[in-house]
């Protein structure tokens, strides 16, 4: 009786132990630059026990999870104070121009507040005395020691306890009786301005991080150490960035990266300019009202097609499409309608969180009416495809057709195992705990913003070969950023709701529908097993069922033109007029 005691009691233990831990990965987040994926690492971790088998840990479902939307709620409040603290010294650094006087003879420096802060050291004070690397203060000496030098550009570093690095401008002055003057311009080399530093000097993306070490004032062995390389092979990547700058040594290479970087500092990036200001595009946007409610959608092709096409989006891809998918469209006379679920975009949030997917049904139904539509045909994409059969079901005998591009199955626990670690976290948490769940939306949709998109997509997609490659594609970089803004509009109302209606089982809607359906799904989708799927669909009356070989889960902007003719030969397929499938 005493044994069976002490081991509930150890059980207990170890299961709080390990939800502590992972509490305590939550607080790290608004902290630490990786704080987000270790978080989502630790939590996949907690509810699995056997990625092997995708084996749910017996303890997840025996420990309650209460209290923790207080935590979440606690931990929006430190990195909403993190940000702004971040913020606010981004907008100091941005107005630092650091002025020093130096006065002729003596040598004694004065200087703006600005370069007090700058060098962390009170003045005036003799230049000797000032924090600077020992090469840079070598070289401000000769220069000052020359009578009518010329200016003189070059990299300085300041602090011995916290080195920073700065452009300094160096202007002798001219006579004896004119003060010299030192212009210094603090450099933050961020992963932005690392990334246009390297494209202007036409380096790869592992050169980039080598002149990134050398920017560090790291020796090739501890760059080496730092990327998992050998020491010979930073040194011949090195040689290959003298090579491609014209250098003769990595300082002179530093210098130049300093001069740029300052330039480019100053200069707007139009690559990126839609891609920092997390607005979801407006371009092609209609609305109507619904029970007093703003519905948003949007529509392409022809006002005058015969057919159209009703598109239930995914979740971080939406309703976006790339130019050759809406011309192929268009030119076969079809209109395009893509409505935001509710939350999404500038659609309003539901009613109630109870009706999230009545509303979505609903929605969708108000489009088709304000667009003056009879049949329709209805692609579901991804985690728009249980909202695509609901919709399609409502419809009845309007609904022409149903077709899925990458489309999603009702998921349970032996479909685990072959889940994106990601999908796999949001699968277990939405059915053992959902306020993890919600711990993670509220502050991913911070660390998103914190990042930036491209480093949120790349994390995203970075354990699929296919789909790195994909968005690296011409403008998919884009259009996928505008479907991530798309679900972050309204602060990630969606995420939760989607995610649960996603996980729910909606087999009941799928073998309900009469019309019929059409699947094509990437032979390589690191979401969902495209045999898991084609099992599923072998269980329903009527459809079809193809893949594609070499699309992975980004293929709706990977391969436009082979999805623009896959659903243009399903709708070729289809009676005009709707027609029930016989069992």
């Amino acid at each position: 009786m005493g044994t069976a005691r002490s081991d509930r009691q150890m059980a207990n233990t170890t299961t709080e132990s390990r939800y502590f831990e992972l509490l305590g990965r939550a607080y790290e987040i608004p902290l630490e630059s990786t704080g987000f994926e270790d978080f989502l690492d630790a939590a996949h971790d907690y509810f699995c026990a056997d990625p092997e088998t995708g084996k749910v840990a017996e303890d997840v479902a025996r420990f309650s999870h209460d209290g923790l939307e207080d935590h979440t709620s606690r931990l929006e409040r430190i990195f909403d104070v993190a940000m702004k603290a971040e913020a606010h010294e981004a907008e100091t650094d941005a107005r630092y121009h650091s002025v020093l006087r130096v006065a002729p003879g003596t040598m004694q420096v004065h200087g703006n507040e600005a370069a007090i802060a700058l060098l962390g050291c009170d003045l005036p004070r003799r230049l000797s005395e000032l924090p600077f690397d020992h090469e840079a203060l070598n070289q401000i000496r000769e220069a000052l020691s020359e009578p009518d030098r010329e200016d003189l550009i070059l990299l300085a570093r300041v602090r011995e306890d916290d080195p920073r690095p700065c452009l300094a401008l160096v202007q002798p002055g001219h006579g004896d009786d004119t003060e010299a003057r030192i212009s210094l311009s603090f450099i933050h080399w961020s992963e932005g301005l690392i990334e246009r530093l390297g494209n202007a000097l036409g380096l790869t993306e592992s050169e980039t991080e080598v002149l990134q070490g050398h920017l560090d004032n790291k020796t090739p062995r501890e760059i080496a150490e730092e990327r998992g390389r050998s020491p010979e092979t930073i040194k011949v990547q090195a040689k290959t960035i003298l090579r491609k700058t014209g250098c003769a040594r990595m300082t002179d290479v530093v210098r130049l990266a300093a001069s740029i970087s300052y330039l480019l500092r100053k200069m707007p990036d139009a690559r990126r300019a839609d891609l920092d200001d997390w607005a979801t595009p407006v371009s092609s946007l209609t609305q109507t009202v619904r029970d007093g409610r703003s519905i948003a959608y949007y529509r392409h092709g022809p006002s005058s097609a015969k057919r159209t096409v009703l598109f239930s989006h995914a979740l971080i891809q939406g309703p976006f499409f790339a130019p050759a998918f809406l011309s192929k469209l268009a030119d076969a006379g079809v209109r395009l309608l893509a409505p935001s679920r509710p939350g999404y975009g500038y659609s309003d949030p539901p009613r109630s969180a109870d009706t999230f997917e009545a509303d979505s049904v609903a929605d969708a139904l108000a489009v088709l009416d304000a667009e003056g539509v009879d049949g329709v045909h209805v692609v579901g994409h991804q985690l728009g495809t249980s909202h695509a059969y609901r919709i399609a079901n409502a419809l009845g005998p309007r609904a022409r057709s149903l077709i899925f591009i990458n489309g999603g199955i009702p998921l349970d626990e032996k479909h685990y195992a072959s889940m994106d670690r990601r999908v796999r976290f949001a699968a277990m948490a939405t059915r053992h705990a959902p306020a993890i769940l919600k711990m993670a939306n509220a502050l991913g949709i911070r660390s998103f913003r914190k990042k930036g998109v491209r480093a949120f997509l790349t994390d995203r997609y970075a354990r699929s070969d296919i789909d790195m490659r994909a968005l690296l594609m011409p403008g998919v970089m884009e259009l996928h950023a505008h479907g991530t803004f798309h679900a972050c509009e309204q602060e990630g109302i969606p995420f939760f709701l989607d995610e649960k209606s996603k996980h729910a089982d909606w087999s009941a809607d799928a073998l309900s529908a009469s019309c019929r359906q059409y699947w094509l799904q990437p032979e390589d989708c690191s979401i969902v097993d495209p045999d898991a799927v084609r099992e599923f669909v072998g269980k329903l009356r009527g459809a079809r069922f193809e893949t594609e070989p070499g699309a992975g889960a980004i293929m709706l902007y990977q391969r436009p033109e082979r999805v623009a003719k896959f659903i243009l030969d399903a709708i070729s397929d289809t009676p005009d007029a709707g027609r029930a499938v016989s069992p």
